[in-house]
């Protein structure tokens, strides 16, 4: 595609550093998610704050104006409002990958993509078979989804150790994780449909898809479709996140103008402020008029020539890193351990769903699909760290937690919820002492400098 620029060594490389901001962005705000984690369950717990605590997140806002109001409490703003910002976020990514990026090559995305399958499927399975009977099958898919702030996280503080082919193998693999997640959730965790608003909320988004096709570009024109999209959504039953994938998929990739176009406008800019430009500069205190239009169209021409989708998916990154994930933690990771906690069969799913059925579903769909040659496993990686990484796949707190709540009532939700807390922090130890053994460093290092080097 021309709007990245993929085919010279200089645009390669650009892709390269980006690939290494989003990577040290997402794992940076994994560790600000462990803490925001920790900071829930104590707060919940501590004699001191925990009726603050749990006040605070059934406070009530909103809009209120004359017969029109939507009054929610805090949870709802935080799980249907925030979270479909997130949604938002991972529907750009996937547009992105699929158009762009790992998930655009058939042969690069089907060893992910397949991996990812053995990554839900098996721990379904293990789930319903530990749970089958005893009422607690209606949170089959808990132990489906991948959590890429907090595995990233993981894969960051253990350095070097990981090959940057590693970590993009993991991103493309909780990508697909999240689209497996958000059709679950749309299919299986929603309560009564109303077809009237579902009607609406497919017009919109028709109309949001049309205006993509008319050459829109405007960013805001999209969010404020969205805002409508997600009021139709959440009327009609079906979970009001599911909104942010959609808008995702109607903002437009391509740019208002191209390359050459931007080049050209760049020309003209810099020709007209250098032949308005005093002779001598200390005789010039402020811009004249025809050196700030010149300053206006390369402003203009910057914006045009951005993705639209890229410049959203970046303002997004760091809202979603810094704000909407550590909040989402705040929220619902907090849970009483006073009240006790059950080792049913509920637990056991989780975690053997997790722990035992994610790894295992990634390494074993990727050795057959390699052993049959229908896709091989990324090069230079040993089927170890395909393991070890499966490990870290295992650690599945947002979507997870989310299904939780979706799933079951405050009581069920609150042990799923725990039972999802210790299994994460287990598969984090587990993974960590996989990789310090089955790793070296030394060996690694070279390779990603290789890695580096050719990007």
């Amino acid at each position: 595609m021309s709007i990245l620029g993929i085919g010279n060594k200089g645009s390669t490389k650009k892709v390269g550093n980006f690939i290494y901001e989003f990577v040290n962005q997402e794992s940076f705000g994994g560790i600000l998610l462990f803490i925001a984690a920790v900071l829930a369950v104590i707060s919940a717990n501590s004699p001191y704050l925990s009726e603050k605590y749990f006040a605070l997140w059934h406070l009530e806002f909103g809009i209120y104006v004359g017969n029109l109001h939507f009054i929610k409490d805090m949870h709802f703003w935080v799980n249907d409002a925030l979270m479909a910002l997130f949604f938002l976020m991972v529907g750009l990514e996937v547009k992105r990958e699929l158009l762009v990026g790992e998930l655009s090559s058939f042969q690069k995305a089907l060893s992910p993509i397949f991996a990812s399958v053995g990554g839900m499927v098996v721990p379904i399975v293990i789930f319903l078979y530990c749970t089958w009977g005893s009422g607690g099958e209606r949170g089959f898919a808990i132990p489906m989804g991948t959590d890429t702030a907090f595995a990233l996280g993981i894969l960051m503080l253990l350095g070097s150790r990981v090959p940057i082919k590693l970590k993009v193998f993991l991103v493309t693999l909780a990508i697909a994780d999240d689209i497996g997640a958000i059709l679950v959730i749309a299919v299986f965790y929603t309560k009564g449909i109303s077809f009237f608003y579902l009607t609406l909320a497919v017009c919109m988004t028709l109309v949001l898809f049309l205006l993509n096709r008319l050459g829109v570009k405007t960013l805001t024109v999209y969010c404020l479709g969205g805002i409508i999209l997600w009021y139709f959504f959440y009327k009609s039953g079906i979970h009001a996140t599911i909104s942010g994938i959609m808008l995702a998929f109607t903002i437009p990739i391509r740019s208002k103008i191209s390359t050459t176009g931007f080049l050209d406008h760049l020309r003209l800019a810099v020709n007209v402020f250098y032949s308005n430009a005093p002779k001598q500069d200390s005789q010039q205190v402020l811009l004249n008029a025809k050196q700030n239009n010149a300053l206006e169209i390369v402003a203009k021409a910057y914006d045009e020539v951005q993705s639209p989708l890229v410049r959203l998916e970046h303002y997004l990154h760091p809202l979603s890193a810094f704000l909407i994930m550590p909040v989402f933690a705040l929220a619902n990771a907090g849970v009483r351990i006073e009240k006790g906690f059950e080792f049913n069969e509920v637990f056991w799913g989780i975690s053997l769903g997790l722990f035992i059925g994610k790894p295992l579903g990634i390494f074993v769909f990727t050795f057959v699909l390699d052993f049959f040659g229908i896709s091989r496993k990324p090069s230079n990686l040993t089927w170890t760290q395909i393991f070890s990484v499966g490990l870290v796949a295992s650690v599945g707190f947002t979507m997870s937690i989310l299904i939780s709540k979706l799933a079951y009532s405050d009581s069920g939700a609150d042990q799923a919820t725990l039972s999802v807390l210790l299994t994460s922090l287990v598969a984090t130890i587990v993974s960590f002492v996989f990789f310090f053994i089955f790793s070296p460093k030394e060996r690694v290092a070279s390779s990603t400098a290789a890695v580096k080097e050719k990007i």
